[in-house]
């Protein structure tokens, strides 16, 4: 995805200090501070040098082995320490709203939703989390694979050499709400190439599933009601995606790289990304894209109870492949937003809105035959 003229900023955050105090008495006396200050001077200086060395390993990986990015170009700064997993995001969230940041990249440890949970009471939960909902640019997360984890950089680096610009299969999680579609339309503008193949993928909204407790007639007319609701769900989740395949054309993509899955219903914000998950690995997508609605942790968790938690936290966490998650509309989270003013939007959101949706406008009938032949 990098440009020859792009900066690349490699950003660490340095761990916060242990607060250590010896059992001086009294513990005010000239001599036990100087022990404490002196025991945090030395902690500092060596998690610095270690950031230091961190940072230098980086350059000398994307500078001289990778992709050549040219020295003037690379930029390094170790942020200041910051408690807990939302501390350290919280630094880099901030240094991309300093320095302008178009794309961040993140790792991923490929946590379970208890283990995060469990984490996060004691101030380790998910960093990639916490920058995919607050950055202020689209977030790439990437999750290492057996031969890059447990290995040092310079060895998960033998253990992937460069390479030469292959085609991608990029996979944009669709749906018809304004934050997907500005996913897609940020994927066509900045992440795809000419010769990448797309692929518009679309979840059917959940049917409830009857509770057959009643006679086997009423039972069989409600079990064929479902049938018909799921395969009316499909239906509108194919509709979707032929209208995202003919904004992708009207992009300049070319008809014979796109194609469309319409996925069956699925009744959880984790049955979506499960089967959005299946699908990609099926396909052997090397990039997963989904919309952000950018909701604050409580707004996740209180969803997240009733089954109406964050897609694309399910999909950084278990997707096969590395998951750029594209903010678009500002509002959704749990208040309004800060660059919009109050209302959630203002004047400049509601065009962003009126844009997206006259750019995935209803597709004519001469579109329609071409996009239902896509497959």
């Amino acid at each position: 995805m990098r440009r020859q003229s792009d900066e690349l900023h490699l950003v660490t955050v340095l761990p916060p200090l242990a607060y250590n105090v010896y059992p001086v008495a009294p513990v005010a006396t000239g001599a036990a501070v100087a022990a404490v200050t002196h025991q945090w001077d030395a902690q500092r200086r060596a998690e610095e040098h270690q950031a230091a060395e961190v940072l230098k390993a980086a350059v000398d990986l994307v500078c001289t082995q990778h992709n050549k990015v040219p020295r003037d170009l690379v930029h390094t700064k170790a942020l200041p320490a910051a408690g807990g997993a939302s501390g350290v995001a919280e630094s880099l969230v901030e240094y991309a709203r300093a320095h302008a940041i178009e794309l961040a990249v993140v790792g991923c440890r490929g946590m379970g939703s208890l283990q995060r949970s469990l984490m996060s009471f004691i101030g380790l939960g998910s960093v990639s989390d916490h920058c995919s909902h607050h950055m202020p640019c689209p977030t790439l997360v990437v999750r290492g694979d057996d031969a890059v984890l447990g290995r040092g950089l310079m060895q998960a680096d033998e253990a992937h050499p460069p390479q030469s610009a292959q085609p991608k299969r990029v996979m944009v999680c669709c749906d018809d709400s304004p934050h997907a579609h500005a996913a897609l339309l940020w994927t066509l503008d900045n992440a795809m190439q000419p010769h990448d193949h797309l692929i518009l993928a679309v979840v059917g909204s959940p049917v409830p599933f009857p509770i057959l407790d009643e006679p086997s007639t009423v039972a069989a007319m409600q079990s064929a009601q479902y049938r018909d609701e799921a395969a009316a769900a499909t239906a509108a989740a194919r509709d979707v995606a032929e209208r995202c395949a003919a904004a992708a054309q009207r992009r300049g993509v070319g008809k014979t790289k796109i194609t469309i899955a319409a996925l069956p219903p699925g009744g959880s914000a984790g049955d979506v990304g499960a089967s959005l998950c299946k699908h990609a690995k099926t396909e052997g997508v090397d990039m997963m894209v989904a919309g952000s609605r950018g909701m604050g942790a409580i707004t996740r968790s209180l969803l997240g109870l009733v089954g109406m938690g964050s897609v694309s936290d399910h999909l950084a966490h278990n997707s096969c492949c590395p998951l750029l998650v594209v903010k678009g509309v500002a509002g959704g989270g749990d208040g309004p937003d800060p660059d919009l003013g109050e209302g959630g939007g203002g004047r400049e959101g509601t065009a962003a809105l009126q844009a997206m949706s006259s750019t995935l406008r209803p597709i004519t009938e001469g579109d329609g035959s071409e996009a239902s032949s896509m497959q």
